[in-house]
């Protein structure tokens, strides 16, 4: 395998007085007021991770390709044999499939998890394990592009984790072409987000996402329709993470009950506006020890993207009809980062497009930094890369 260009060398530096001053300024509980010297900056200390072969589909070069750059979740936990088996979701088709993270490299396997029996485009965006199940959501968005409605992005899925494997239960006999155990599919978010004061009015037909036309309708206007990315899973409770709405710097969080979202009954929705600054929107939430951290990006407004950096936050979970500050850990700092030409075989070609941070997992949490794996839509594999974020 060859790849063009240098690899990222990891060379990040942050400022002593800037950590001293964050750690003397907050503490859990309390009111936390920040200013951009107190948020330190932070560049890969290693990646873009080695991914081999890379993932293949079986649907031509071209098509693979796309589906290659299209990471937009990962859900990670160990097995029995303490492997770190992660379910990596793209919003191209209706597949995940499989990476066993090693140190350094991105393992990625070849067993399919036809995550809807359609062709239509689920567009997932989030997943998230609690250790019993993997979930899955579609974004309920609308096209892009034109703004054309996509009932097939409106799922929420759920199917058994196998505890031993890591991967999905499968039936009969964990065969990988089996019939995923106690698979579930729910549409029932939609229903739940209409209802939502705070939502109802960006959730219906054709409500075109951020505020200005899509490029393939220019007589359209944008509606910050919704567009779910973010998913996380803690104490029995789903969070939806929004990139869609965000108005005035604030996005939006809506928490369900999992059980109920997909067996009936009353999933105590909750909405939570999230403080995340002008232009930014939710990209990607994982459940850490005492709270969630927030992988925030730009928001659907092209207009606003220049100039805005992704960042990590760290939220309690805790619900509240205010608007909510979380604490920010960091900017991401990935001017250093080189798009690459990968080359596995005259037939296994993947070339980086763009760099959009969209999936995250934790590999090392510890009282004074969370070692965190970032992977982004738009690099061959997820392009994976490790941060060091103070706490």
């Amino acid at each position: 395998m060859k790849h063009s260009g240098t690899r990222f060398l990891p060379s990040w530096r942050r400022s002593a007085l800037a950590l001293v001053s964050a750690s003397l300024l907050w503490a859990p509980g309390s009111t936390y007021a920040q200013t951009p010297l107190t948020i330190p900056s932070v560049q890969p200390t290693s990646g873009p991770w080695d991914s081999g072969d890379g993932f293949s589909f079986k649907l031509g070069k071209k098509k693979d390709a796309k589906i290659r750059r299209s990471v937009s979740g990962i859900a990670c936990s160990r097995s029995a044999v303490q492997q770190r088996i992660c379910l990596l979701v793209f919003d191209e088709g209706v597949e995940a499939r499989y990476a066993t993270l090693r140190d350094g490299t991105l393992v990625v396997g070849p067993e399919r998890v036809a995550l809807r029996a359609d062709e239509g485009e689920l567009d997932a965006e989030g997943a998230a394990t609690d250790g019993n199940y993997f979930y899955v959501t579609g974004s309920h968005s609308a096209k892009r592009s034109d703004c054309r409605n996509n009932p097939h992005s409106r799922h929420v899925i759920r199917f058994r984790r196998d505890p031993a494997t890591g991967r999905a239960l499968r039936s009969p006999g964990g065969d990988p072409s089996g019939v995923l155990v106690d698979y579930a599919d729910s549409g029932r978010l939609w229903s739940i987000m209409q209802a939502q004061p705070e939502l109802q009015a960006h959730v219906g037909e054709g409500k075109c996402l951020g505020t200005t036309a899509p490029p393939e309708a220019p007589k359209l206007l944008g509606q910050h329709g919704v567009n779910i990315e973010g998913l996380a899973v803690s104490d029995g409770r789903l969070y939806f993470g929004f990139r869609g709405p965000a108005r005035k710097g604030q996005a939006v969080i809506l928490a369900v009950d999992s059980e109920a979202l997909f067996q009936g009954g009353d999933v105590r929705a909750s909405i939570t506006r999230i403080k995340v600054g002008a232009g930014r929107g939710i990209r990607d939430m994982v459940a850490v020890q005492g709270g969630i951290l927030l992988l925030t990006g730009p928001d659907d407004d092209p207009a606003t993207q220049p100039g805005v950096k992704w960042a990590i936050s760290w939220w309690d979970g805790k619900s509240s009809s205010g608007v909510v500050t979380p604490k920010t850990l960091a900017t991401l700092d990935l001017g250093g980062v080189e798009l690459r030409e990968i080359k596995a075989g005259k037939a296994n070609v993947c070339e980086d497009k763009e760099l959009k941070p969209e999936a995250m997992t934790v590999l090392d949490e510890t009282p004074q930094a969370y070692r965190l794996l970032i992977l982004s839509d738009g690099m061959c594999d997820g392009g994976a890369l490790t941060f060091s974020v103070p706490r």
